[in-house]
């Protein structure tokens, strides 16, 4: 290309455009940097263009979408599977919970977790509905208190006495870190929480942490992937576990009694006043629940342990017999405990998949194996489980 002279040939050239010579004609350089101007901004336009038709393609593909919407002034997050007809709801803000899970079948919304009546509730209890995140302990540690490698620890308590329940980061609002949808991944919502972001929860518990969880929905299949970090420089002692909420029936026009809750754990924990004694018994009598038994009258607060695994997963069920449809809850070997709870308001029932059993810290200053997991500095360690609904004839 020939170089354009500024001192003379562009001046030569502009001149010509105002009219001081003949306007008839137009220099060549002139006429090829209007030239270059013009295709630089058509490819700012088309960069612009093709940026803003990925962000539209990363929250959506054929199947599956995902949307964020405002529910009673909170921000929601909506990840659909069309072809299942399945559909998730998640708040960041109020500890990440996924406090909905729906089905359509028939024209019939199945609520295959039990949402809360609406979000004001969910934040006055934010335990109550949908899949509570527990960490950095699961349930309940005597007192608030706990020893490690020679230091005492102390997390805040009601009242003295009482025990701490459920961990730091149930009630707390989570950083979203990416929401996408394609046909290889689905419909994926990414969230994480760091504990030196909040004054209080590292004064409990001063081991930081990033705790990143990621929801994905795929081929009607609802899994969450959670990722541990020690961000600290020292070891942490930790546990971790959910509380989710699952309709039982799924179907409002089923019957308890033709609903089977099935729980492959072969031993329980021997609680007082919710709290291990350390002693393990092998189940009988109402904590058999191998083989299924009806919904209707049971009551239930207590850790199970020894899951049986197949193909490497444990699997949990409800199975609504009328409705001829079920739920499959798989959890990966690193849940070696599951709590199992009836709410007293009734419909529901809770599979809590745990790391460890209630009190594990303390039980295992006292030298036993409860699977307490100890992350060294800078090591992560992960879980992932699976919320299945199915339909049969």
């Amino acid at each position: 290309m020939s170089r354009l002279t500024p001192t003379k040939s562009l001046k030569e050239g502009i001149m010509n455009f105002r009219g001081y010579r003949d306007r008839s004609r137009f220099s060549p350089n002139l006429v090829i940097l209007i030239i270059l101007i013009a295709a630089v901004a058509v490819g700012i336009i088309s960069l612009a263009a093709c940026s803003k038709d990925k962000e539209k393609q990363s929250m959506s593909s054929s199947r599956y979408s995902v949307s964020s919407i405002k529910q009673e002034d909170v921000v929601v997050y909506v990840l659909k599977d069309s072809i299942s007809k399945l559909e998730a709801k998640i708040a960041p803000e109020l500890g990440n919970n996924c406090f909905s899970y729906t089905a359509d079948v028939a024209g019939e919304q199945i609520n295959i977790l039990e949402p809360p009546p609406d979000l004001t509730t969910l934040k006055g209890r934010a335990s109550g509905y949908g899949i509570p995140i527990l960490f950095p302990f699961p349930n309940r540690i005597r007192e608030g208190k706990f020893s490690f490698e020679g230091e005492d620890y102390q997390f805040d308590v009601p009242r003295p006495g009482a025990n701490s329940i459920h961990g730091l980061v149930l009630n707390r609002s989570w950083n979203v870190e990416k929401a996408e949808a394609n046909d290889e991944n689905g419909a994926m919502l990414v969230s994480s929480i760091k504990c030196a972001d909040f004054p209080d929860a590292i004064r409990q518990y001063p081991f930081p942490f990033n705790l990143r969880v990621t929801y994905k929905l795929k081929d009607g299949v609802l899994s969450m992937i959670t990722d541990m970090e020690n961000l600290g420089e020292k070891n942490m002692p930790m546990g971790y576990g959910i509380h989710p909420y699952f309709s039982a029936p799924l179907s409002k026009s089923s019957s308890p009694e033709n609903c089977q809750i099935i729980l492959p754990a072969r031993k329980y924990w021997e609680l007082e006043e919710f709290l291990p004694t350390g002693k393990i018994l092998e189940v009988s009598g109402k904590y058999d629940l191998i083989n299924g038994v009806p919904m209707s009258g049971v009551k239930f607060d207590d850790v199970f342990t020894d899951l049986i695994m197949t193909d490497g997963v444990s699997r949990c069920i409800v199975d609504d017999k009328d409705a001829k449809m079920r739920m499959i809850l798989e959890s990966d070997p690193i849940y070696r405990e599951m709590v199992v709870y009836t709410p007293p308001r009734g419909g529901s029932i809770c599979f809590e998949p745990y790391t460890c059993p209630t009190d594990a810290i303390n039980l295992h200053q006292r030298g036993m194996d409860v699977g307490l997991i100890i992350l060294e500095p800078g090591k992560s360690v992960s879980a992932t489980l699976k919320v299945i609904f199915e339909r049969y004839l």
